[in-house]
C-alpha cells in the first residue's frame, strides 16, 4: 500500500473501486430484465455487443479528449454519462430503448476505462511501480465487479429497478468525488493538438491514433482484442448460461461471482505480484491464457453441474490472472507515446472484440451454448500465440532480455 500513498492514489483507487462495484449492479439483474419484457434469449448477447460498440467508437476519441483536457476531469463525465445510461435502460420495455440505453453506456465507460488508465500510466515513477499498480487496478476490476455483481443481485431480489437506481445513485456520487477531491499529476501536460469536429469520427480518431503506433504494438493490440473477443463472449454466454439451464437467482449469480472475486483477490496480491516481479510477464501472460482456455474446453465436457461451476471458476482464476499482466505489457510496448492516445487504442481493440464476442454467443445460444464455448476457448489459444509472437518481439528490440 506504500506505493499507493506514495504517488497519492488513495482516494483515485477508492473511486474506481467503487465504480467496479457500482457499475456492475445492473449486469446482476440483466439477464431477469431481459426476460421481463420479453425480450428473445440473443438479446443478452446483443445488448452487451451495443454497449460493447459505443465503446469501440469512442475510446480513441475519448483518449483525445483525456489528453487535452485532464484524465481525471474525463473519468467524471464517464460516470455521469454511465449513470444516465442505467436509468434510459430501466426504462426498457422493449429491445429498441435496450440497445439505445446500452450504446450510450458503452460511450460513457470508454471514457472512464481510457482516462482512467491514462491516470495511472501517466504518473512519473519506474516501471516496476506502474506495473505493480496496474495489478491493482486490474485487481479492483475484477473484485470490484464481481462484488458489484452480488451486491446487484441481492438488491435485484427485492425489485429489479432497485439494482438500476442503485447503481445510478453510485456513480453520480463517484462523480462528484472525482470532479472536487482528484488533482492531475503533476507531470501532466495538456496536448497542444487542436481539437475539431473530425476528432468525432471515431475512424478518423481511430486512424489518427494509429500513426503513433509500429508493428510491434499492432500485434499486441490484434491480441487483445481475440482475448476479449474471448473472454466478453464467454462471460455474457455463462452468465445467461447460469439463468437458462439451472435457473440461478440473480443473487445466486451474484454469489457465484463473489466467489470469483476473492479468488481474484487472493490470486492478485500474492501470486501475480510475484509474476509482475520475479518472471518474464509476457510468458507468464501466454501460460494463464492458455490455461484459461483448457479450462472452458473442461468445463464444457463436465457432465454434472458442481463440475461445471468448478472449470468456470478456474477460467476466472485464470483470466483475473491475464488481466492484469495484459495490462501490464501494454506498457511494455510502449512507454512513451502520449497516454491517453495510446490507452484509447488498446480499449478500441478491447471493445471490438466485446462487441464481437458477445454479439457470436447471443447468435448461437439458442442452437447449443456449448458451440460458443468452444470456440471461445479455441480463441484463447490463438491469443496465447500471437502474444507470444509478440513477446518474440519485444526480446529481439531489446525490451526482454532473456
Amino acid at each position: 500500500m506504500n506505493i499507493i500513498k506514495q504517488h497519492k492514489l488513495t482516494i483515485f483507487f477508492i473511486v474506481y473501486f467503487g465504480y467496479t462495484m457500482s457499475s456492475n449492479f445492473v449486469h446482476a439483474v440483466t439477464p431477469a430484465f431481459l426476460q421481463s419484457i420479453n425480450c428473445s434469449s440473443s438479446m443478452f448477447g446483443f445488448a452487451y455487443a451495443a454497449m460493447a460498440l459505443g465503446q469501440f467508437v469512442t475510446s480513441a476519441l475519448w483518449g483525445k479528449i483525456g489528453d487535452k483536457l485532464g484524465y481525471a476531469k474525463s473519468t467524471a463525465y464517464g460516470f455521469i454519462g454511465y449513470g444516465i445510461s442505467s436509468i434510459l435502460f430501466s426504462m426498457a420495455k422493449s429491445w429498441h430503448l435496450v440497445i439505445i440505453g446500452r450504446f450510450i453506456g458503452g460511450m460513457s465507460v470508454a471514457s472512464v476505462q481510457v482516462n482512467s488508465m491514462a491516470y495511472l500510466t501517466s504518473i512519473n515513477a519506474p516501471m516496476e511501480d506502474r506495473n505493480r499498480l496496474l495489478v491493482m487496478y486490474a485487481s479492483m476490476q475484477s473484485i470490484g465487479g464481481a462484488f458489484g455483481f452480488l451486491i446487484g443481485g441481492i438488491i435485484g431480489d427485492f425489485s429489479i429497478y432497485y439494482s438500476f437506481y442503485a447503481q445510478f445513485a453510485a456513480l453520480i456520487f463517484m462523480a462528484l468525488i472525482t470532479f472536487f477531491m482528484i488533482k492531475e499529476h503533476d507531470s501532466f501536460e495538456k496536448s497542444r493538438e487542436k481539437f475539431t469536429l473530425r476528432d468525432i469520427n471515431p475512424f478518423i480518431s481511430i486512424s489518427s491514433s494509429i500513426k503513433l503506433i509500429n508493428v510491434t504494438i499492432g500485434v499486441f493490440l490484434i491480441s487483445a482484442l481475440v482475448s476479449m473477443f474471448a473472454s466478453s463472449g464467454f462471460d455474457q454466454n455463462f452468465n445467461y448460461f447460469l439463468r437458462a439451464k439451472f435457473n440461478f437467482a440473480p443473487s445466486s449469480s451474484g454469489l457465484f461471482k463473489a466467489t470469483v472475486g476473492i479468488i481474484s483477490l487472493v490470486i492478485n496480491l500474492t501470486l501475480n505480484m510475484w509474476i509482475v516481479k520475479h518472471t518474464n510477464i509476457s510468458k507468464s501472460m501466454c501460460c494463464t491464457i492458455l490455461l484459461a482456455a483448457f479450462s472452458i474446453f473442461a468445463m464444457v465436457f463436465s457432465s454434472n453441474q458442481t463440475s461445471v461451476l468448478f472449470f468456470a471458476l478456474c477460467y476466472y482464476a485464470f483470466f483475473s490472472m491475464f488481466n492484469p499482466l495484459q495490462q501490464s505489457v501494454m506498457l511494455k510496448n510502449d512507454d512513451t507515446s502520449s497516454k491517453g492516445s495510446v490507452a484509447g487504442l488498446f480499449n478500441a481493440a478491447k471493445s471490438f472484440g466485446m462487441v464481437t464476442g458477445p454479439t457470436f454467443a447471443g447468435l448461437i445460444f439458442d442452437i447449443n451454448p456449448d458451440y460458443a464455448f468452444l470456440t471461445f476457448g479455441g480463441m484463447l489459444v490463438i491469443a496465447a500465440m500471437i502474444s507470444y509472437i509478440n513477446y518474440l518481439q519485444l526480446k529481439k528490440s531489446g525490451v526482454y532480455k532473456d
